[in-house]
């Protein structure tokens, strides 16, 4: 065959591949959102329509089914409209399909379906391959298997997913299983350091997958495709936008960041309030106490009620606690209900059981269902709330035994359709009727969550771990991938939950280390079942320790404290910027490559802590990332970032170094959170760098914020003049003070330092008005 005739087979092979793409193929369909258009037609595939929608210029819905009905499905989690319609461009090719907007190209290949995301340089963000939707028989629903392929990238770490216990923070080449256990929350939520972040809008057991020749995102059940991709040029940006997605956080209660006091159990009243009393009469501070489950006595789970000689005149404890403690008390609920139980008849009568009989536990109440929703709020108003309670610990809300569970039917359908949304609906049956009823903030604990849970004021906490280091180490980066999956408020049992003997030297180092770590993160709660067990717990208080760790855990307290003003702040922050709490370096970082591995460091505010995690250990290594100077917290001396240095460690100090550039208000010490108005601030500046702080406060315990009760005064230093500006007054609130007076202190080797006020300082008298003061 000569080499013209094989060119001219060639060009026919081509032009007919052309003329039979073009007879399958459909043009798109162009709305005020976006496009749909049909994959072409194939032998041994099915045709699928492809929705791409624009609901911001940094945010893409992306849906792929195999029919128009089920194209449309609404999300239960993700909102279908983002305010006013969004700009874009659409423009097609032979080969492609341009979606713009001013800040994301999308191309969506028309012959193959896939899809690939660049920013307005045509750099490319993310790129997805084949996808798969296999039909699947869920009992007698018509369901479907689902796989989408991506292409990540060599150099491009990936955050997120939930809480795995996992001891790594980068989540490339990892293998995980997307479901709700104990000590595992699952939240399909990516964040990419190529800047974009990407929500995998599905709600059965779900899986990630990241390996050289095969990288996913598949589900079990699902009637189609879809998932939404957000960018941004920090993770603060993408979670802003996963939130303005799926629901704002709240203000939580200012008393929520002060400390909380728990064991398994508080047999008593006498016992629980003894507690609080020594806490009052030591000067340990503290903010709020836990009763946990079984203060029912022999009523069972689900009864709601206080057990009539354990727990005799609930209504008298609750008010001491408030008015000669001022200490707020949360009780534990189960959404279970044991079958001896009036409130188990009452759901039964209805069916709004989910069919799932976790014997001495009792019934799970079917929160998918409004009516259980609402049947379940009004007893735990009734039982709780209506009594004073503060706040609810709801425990156990995957709920148990997933795999009976999700064989049950839940109101929406076969409940392994929508098997991780059951913390979700649970917090919503609780948290949007208390919202018509109640001034003050809700503040409700959970083992459980899913995205969206954020705008239902959920803290979440890690479940029953282990009591070791082992444990503790897991725990730092377990936390923090939680936090880059939206949700902002998280916490572990200080000490681990079942064991753990406080007499025991090697545990109390143990609890001392956690401690430490538990300072900072959002929540500030020690909970466990120690030794000995015959009790259900032995003693769990700061006194059960020792004497020396007294010491240490109540430096520990007092330092939250101290640091209350720049946590509530931080916490407005996240409520109105969509800004993290407890942020892993790359938040802050994202250029220093050296971050993106470190697993046992993070950032509260501009403040970098660094958890000691091994038994014995006086010293660790620190890595300052680049880009700025950082100051030792307990000594002042300044290192240079981009090096890692030996810090020292011992028992009474946990690592902590501030980012240059940083102005820390520091607080009196209270023995709760609102014991002192805030008119006796320390501000330590940290120089290298001008500062700015915009220091927010507000009434703390009601929902006038939302209706502008608030204050903001301005901070700034400038590194140049040495000079630090104080901007006036904005805005106000009931009680708020019209005077008051500032320490300002320049931070250096030896001055302003640790936890004790500094004595030396600028003393400035402040009016509300604009001054500016020379350091």
């Amino acid at each position: 065959m000569t080499l013209n005739l094989k060119l001219v087979i060639s060009w026919m092979i081509i032009i007919s591949a052309l003329l039979i793409f073009n007879s399958c193929s459909k043009p798109y369909e162009k709305s005020k959102s976006g496009i749909i258009y049909e994959i072409p037609c194939s032998e041994n595939e099915s045709i699928k329509k492809i929705s791409i929608s624009v609901l911001s210029p940094v945010i893409i819905k992306v849906s792929i089914a195999e029919n128009d009905s089920l194209l449309v499905v609404p999300s239960i989690i993700a909102k279908e409209k983002l305010g006013a319609e969004v700009r874009f461009d659409v423009s097609s090719k032979d080969e492609y399909i341009k979606i713009s907007t001013d800040s994301i190209i999308v191309y969506l290949d028309k012959k193959t379906g896939e899809i690939s995301f660049h920013d307005v340089y045509n750099s490319l963000l993310l790129a997805t391959t084949k996808n798969e939707i296999t039909p699947y028989k869920l009992g007698n629903d018509s369901s479907y298997k689902i796989k989408q392929h991506f292409l990540w990238t060599e150099n491009e770490a990936l955050y997120g997913l939930g809480q795995h216990e996992l001891n790594t923070l980068n989540l490339r080449g990892q293998k995980i299983e997307l479901s709700q256990h104990n000590t595992r929350v699952s939240i399909p939520v990516l964040l990419s350091t190529k800047g974009y972040g990407l929500y995998w809008d599905n709600y059965s057991q779900s899986y990630y997958q990241d390996s050289n020749d095969s990288s996913y995102l598949a589900s079990d059940v699902a009637d189609k495709i879809q998932y939404y991709f957000v960018k941004g040029r920090q993770f603060d940006h993408i979670i802003a936008g996963l939130r303005e997605l799926t629901g704002e956080s709240p203000m939580l209660p200012r008393w929520a960041f002060g400390y909380f006091q728990s064991r398994n159990r508080y047999k008593t009243k006498n016992e629980l309030l003894g507690v609080v009393k020594k806490h009052r009469d030591l000067n340990i501070p503290l903010d709020a106490v836990i009763l946990d489950y079984m203060h029912w006595g022999d009523k069972g789970f689900g009864s709601m009620v206080f057990d009539s000689i354990d727990f005799s005149q609930p209504e008298q404890m609750i008010d001491d606690l408030h008015r000669k403690y001022n200490c707020k008390l949360i009780t534990s609920v189960w959404p279970s209900f044991n079958k001896q139980s009036a409130n188990w008849q009452l759901f039964n009568k209805d069916s709004l059981f989910l069919g799932l009989d976790l014997g001495h536990f009792g019934d799970v109440y079917d929160a998918y269902n409004p009516k259980a929703g609402e049947l379940y709020w009004s007893m735990v108003k009734k039982s709780y709330w209506d009594k004073g309670v503060d706040g609810i610990w709801f425990d156990a809300t995957e709920p148990e035994q997933l795999k009976r569970f999700k064989n049950t039917q839940c109101y929406l359908g076969p409940t392994a359709k929508y098997q991780n949304l059951f913390s979700y609906f649970d917090m919503k049956n609780v948290f949007e009727p208390q919202l018509e009823i109640d001034t003050n903030r809700v503040f409700v604990l959970t083992r459980s969550a899913f995205l969206g849970q954020q705008k239902f004021g959920s803290v979440v906490w890690s479940g029953d771990i282990g009591t070791d280091f082992k444990t503790l180490k897991e725990q730092i980066p377990t936390g923090l991938n939680f936090c880059m999956t939206g949700i902002p408020y998280w916490n572990t049992d200080i000490g681990g939950y079942l064991g753990g003997d406080p007499s025991d030297e090697n545990y109390q180092e143990v609890f001392v280390r956690w401690f430490q770590y538990g300072a900072f993160t959002p929540m500030f709660r020690a909970h466990g079942r120690r030794h000995p067990f015959s009790s259900r717990s032995g003693e769990n208080e700061m006194w059960s320790f020792g004497a020396k760790n007294q010491e240490i855990l109540t430096d520990m307290i007092n330092l939250r404290y101290r640091l209350l003003p720049y946590i509530y702040t931080l916490s407005n922050k996240v409520h109105s910027d969509g800004y993290t709490l407890m942020r892993a370096l790359v938040f802050d970082f994202i250029n220093d490559e050296s971050v993106y591995n470190i697993v046992d460091q993070f950032l509260v505010g501009n403040i970098m802590v660094c958890p000691v995690t091994e038994k014995g250990a006086v010293e660790r290594k620190v890595y300052l990332p680049k880009g700025c100077d950082w100051f030792d917290f307990w000594t002042g001396k300044k290192h240079t970032g981009g090096q890692t240095i030996i810090a020292a460690a011992p028992i009474e100090r946990i690592p902590l170094f501030v980012k240059s550039g940083t102005i820390l208000p520091l607080a009196d010490v209270m023995q709760y959170s609102s014991e002192k108005a805030l008119d006796n601030i320390e501000l330590r500046i940290y120089p290298g760098e001008n500062a700015d702080f915009v220091l927010y406060e507000d009434e703390g315990d009601n929902y006038n914020y939302k209706q502008g009760g608030f204050s903001t005064i301005q901070f700034t230093y400038n590194e140049e003049g040495n000079t630090v500006s104080v901007g006036g007054i904005k805005g106000e609130f009931e009680g708020m003070l019209q005077k008051r007076t500032y320490q300002i202190t320049k931070v250096s080797e030896g001055v302003a330092v640790g936890i004790e006020k500094t004595i030396s300082g600028n003393i400035v008298n402040y009016n509300g008005n604009a001054i500016k003061v020379k350091l």
